[in-house]
């Protein structure tokens, strides 16, 4: 892939998903618009580097890559890892909690609720399996499912552009969104890949009454 074409994906990315492009919104917002040009060019080389993923990792790099390159970019302006995930944390939740808000909405319809653990299992097999570079195991769960996931494009993406610490974010983005999406719903983790664990313990189910 030529760099004119690896930089028209990376503009597309971040444009048309939904955390860079929030990345993007806060960004100008907050003055730092003059550092979106960097973004796309670092967005493009790691696409360029990424090229021969396949399909169902690429589904899932379009928002890593990004995430990633508006990282690198506030780690050299703000002079330090910890200053700029600081920064990356205050912009990258403001979409996420909004996204939040509308699913309490959603969930608001009678009796949708009840669905859902069935719902994000059969989204866990479609977009989380081996083919989009994950690997998980099911778990024992009453009225819900739980899944210990053992491997992560998104860590191993962060890993490999020395930024593992990044992960986390996406982490975070997981519990903002489903921790409260209904009074009757749990969403539980105790450990996260990417806060350090040896796996992600998902669980999500319908409390007994």
């Amino acid at each position: 892939m030529d760099k004119k074409k690896a930089l028209k994906l990376a503009k597309k990315y971040i444009n048309n998903q939904p955390r860079p492009r929030g990345l993007m919104k806060q960004f100008k917002k907050n003055g730092l618009g003059c550092l979106l040009g960097e973004v796309y060019e670092l967005t493009a080389q790691y696409i360029q580097e990424n090229e021969n993923a396949p399909d169902g990792v690429k589904t899932h790099l379009k928002q890593i890559l990004p995430s990633i390159a508006f990282y690198k970019v506030l780690i050299k302006k703000e002079g330090s890892k910890e200053k700029a995930l600081e920064t990356f944390e205050k912009f990258c939740f403001v979409k996420v909690k909004k996204f939040a808000k509308l699913i309490t909405v959603v969930m608001k319809f009678p009796g949708l609720y009840k669905k859902v653990p069935s719902i994000m299992e059969m989204l866990l097999a479609k977009t989380f399996g081996e083919k989009c570079g994950f690997k998980y195991i099911h778990k024992e769960c009453e009225n819900g499912f739980a899944a210990d996931m053992l491997m992560c494009p998104y860590f191993e993406t962060c890993k490999k552009y020395a930024c593992p610490e990044l992960t986390q974010m996406f982490c975070k983005s997981d519990d903002i969104c489903y921790g409260n999406m209904h009074s009757k719903l749990v969403w539980a983790r105790t450990k996260t890949l990417g806060m350090g664990g040896d796996c992600c313990d998902f669980k999500l189910y319908i409390k007994n009454d």
